[in-house]
């Protein structure tokens, strides 16, 4: 299995949360005063609102999201995926953020793909440079769509049934979905995953925990644990594998 150090996540990823925590307020003040409201969970008004924020916004409302991702995802990659070249989803993953840190830590010769409903942030996140810990370019691509679509390839083809590996979501599930429009993406990932593929889903105040845990384990996936970027984090990622860990 992967295994990631705990001194190694701390040298990597943005630092000094304050002032991530300040930059994300300011631009949030100013985003609402022109009007533009990203906390949604209807996928067509958030799909407008962050088509209407420039790079700079967005990187500044999504500061602290990335800050957490640098830890969060790390956290729970060690110890839940196998130390082999992986086929990776990485859902709502704007302007490529959590993309890159997937990048950086998934094995070497891992495939990542990001999926993004709005076009404008897709084009951040094409500019980014991805590249493994090694130093060497990662693969990754990207698809423009929501997630509770059938998911597709960058080819336009669907994604093949048990092909996938691993399907993180850092800031879109928790926070855009609901009870209610969670299992479209439940199905998606019965679907994609393999045998052994895992799920890493992030919680928040749309769709919380208490509400997701069940909503898996009923679909037949086991539940891993739920990792955070700090201990004081009332979010993080809930992992979920279609096998029993400890089988």
């Amino acid at each position: 299995m992967l295994v990631i150090p705990e001194s190694e996540i701390r040298r990597h990823g943005p630092g000094r949360a304050l002032a991530v925590c300040w930059r994300q307020w300011r631009a949030e003040r100013r985003l609402t005063r022109r009007g533009v409201r990203f906390r949604d969970t209807d996928a067509d008004a958030v799909a407008a609102a962050y088509a209407a924020m420039s790079e700079r916004e967005f990187d500044a409302i999504n500061g602290r999201q990335d800050w957490a991702n640098w830890r969060t995802i790390p956290r729970a990659l060690s110890g839940h995926v196998p130390d082999r070249p992986l086929r990776v989803l990485d859902l709502g993953c704007g302007a490529g953020s959590s993309t890159q840190v997937l990048a950086f830590y998934c094995p070497s010769g891992s495939h990542v793909t990001g999926y993004e409903i709005a076009e404008p942030l897709l084009a951040f996140a094409r500019r980014r440079d991805y590249r493994h810990r090694d130093g060497n370019h990662a693969r990754v691509d990207f698809v423009c769509q929501g997630i509770t679509e059938t998911f597709l390839q960058a080819n336009g083809q669907p994604v093949p049934d048990g092909s996938v590996d691993l399907v993180n979501a850092s800031g879109v599930v928790g926070h855009h979905l609901t009870p209610a429009t969670f299992p479209g993406l439940r199905a998606e990932l019965v679907r994609l995953l393999g045998p052994d593929g895992v799920a890493l889903l992030d919680i928040g105040p749309t769709l919380r925990g208490e509400a997701l845990r069940p909503l898996m384990t009923e679909a037949g996936f086991h539940y891993l644990g739920h990792h955070k970027s700090w201990f004081g984090d009332p979010t993080g990622e809930m992992a979920f594998s279609r096998i029993n860990a400890q089988s």
